[in-house]
């Protein structure tokens, strides 16, 4: 069995923390972060809740426990409170006023294509692994909804749509608002479905988008993120490689595989000699700050293109040092939130006193990665299936 501190930590914050809710009316969403000065969570968050699925699902092939009960709650809390009758998902269930809710509360009607990826992806893994038909049902609802309503003509997404005005918007205040190579990683629940369904129009989605998702990287490997000041964030960077890789495995697309490659490499080249990945690029520097979720989408990257064979030898210490900066992110207090993930750096510098759901999700994953790679397998040493086989790596990689 894999036996790791930070792997133990991280798992039991994922189940007894509180960030998944155990009732009320939110029973089963995932919360956003726990804000270790206010003690509150924002909001919950749908396209987390996604992740939440798939995080679960992940533990679930690793470990032992109510792994599958605790994703049924939160597909159904998604099927209950955040499907909108145009089969888009909305985005965030506020607990008070803030800044951004006008734009992103579940009030606004706003439905964000990114999102409603992830939720899609979630949910077709958790039909192949109960068989419970409704969560294929509205798998299909949603990806029907995104390739009617936001896919565009060149096979990218509009970022958000507006079912009240029918509005479809891309807006350049920042990556996730408007149309990108970012959106690739929508690929993971269109395949997915084609994989359950046999429908073309899933795989014809994923082609589409993948192609078109190609004419953003820069030859040197990197993603351009913004339209306005070709600047690369590295974490919708890392997006652009998974969606990617996982569309490239699946399909048996070298041309795929090879872009994410080029990605993982750009960034591992720029590690800084902590161990660290900056978060930003912007005319020729580096903000010299890091995010624990770019952090963990690199490493656990890196793992897969290891084992296919793909990574140089010389980046072994580059994965190295990126697992033992993740770690200095974890959270080691004395209560509910040790074990978490702290998110990390703003732009302004600003370290967020937040032990965040997806950043820690991502970290567990990674971490568990990198120890099932690293671990020499035995009868005693193997749990359920660690997903060694590369004829898994399209599920093992990407289960968050």
């Amino acid at each position: 069995m894999l036996s790791n501190d930070a792997i133990t930590m991280a798992k039991k914050w994922v189940m007894d923390s509180g960030i998944q809710n155990d009732k009320g009316y939110n029973r089963g969403g995932f919360n956003s972060w726990f804000d270790l000065e206010t003690e509150e969570y924002p909001y919950v968050y749908s396209e987390i809740t996604g992740y939440g699925i798939t995080t679960l699902l992940f533990l679930h092939r690793f470990f032992t426990g109510n792994f599958v009960e605790r994703s049924v709650l939160a597909a159904d809390w998604l099927l209950v409170n955040a499907l909108h009758e145009c089969g888009g998902v909305k985005t965030r269930q506020y607990q008070h006023d803030m800044e951004e809710s006008e734009s992103y509360s579940f009030e606004s009607g706003n439905i964000y294509a990114f999102d409603n990826g992830m939720v899609l992806y979630g949910l077709v893994n958790l039909y192949k692994e109960c068989g419970e038909k409704k969560y294929l049902e509205f798998a299909k609802k949603i990806a029907d909804f995104l390739i009617r309503t936001m896919q565009k003509e060149d096979g990218l997404f509009y970022a958000s749509y507006n079912p009240e005005t029918e509005e479809k918007e891309d807006v350049f205040l920042k990556w996730s608002s408007q149309s990108g190579s970012y959106h690739a990683k929508l690929a993971l629940g269109f395949t997915d479905l084609f994989d359950v369904t046999k429908d073309d129009v899933y795989k014809d989605a994923v082609m589409k988008l993948c192609y078109a998702s190609l004419k953003f990287q820069d030859s040197n490997g990197r993603f351009i993120t913004s339209h306005e000041d070709e600047s690369t964030h590295l974490h919708p960077h890392a997006y652009s490689a998974e969606g990617l890789l996982y569309a490239g495995i699946y399909f048996g697309n070298e041309e795929f595989i090879l872009s994410a490659e080029k990605a993982v490499v750009w960034a591992l080249n720029n590690q800084r000699q902590d161990g660290g990945i900056p978060k930003k690029y912007n005319n020729g520097n580096f903000v010299e700050l890091y995010r624990t979720d770019i952090l963990s989408q690199i490493l656990r990257l890196a793992l897969v293109l290891q084992k296919l064979g793909r990574l140089d030898k010389k980046y072994v210490q580059s994965i190295k040092k990126l697992r033992e900066k993740l770690i200095t992110f974890q959270y080691s207090g004395d209560d509910s939130q040790s074990g978490g993930f702290y998110y990390g750096f703003t732009l302004d510098g600003a370290k967020k006193k937040h032990i965040n759901s997806w950043c820690s999700m991502f970290a567990l994953q990674a971490l568990i990665l990198y120890e099932s790679q690293g671990v020499k397998e035995s009868k005693s040493q193997r749990v359920r299936e660690s997903g060694s086989r590369e004829s898994d790596l399209t599920n093992e990689f990407q289960k968050t």
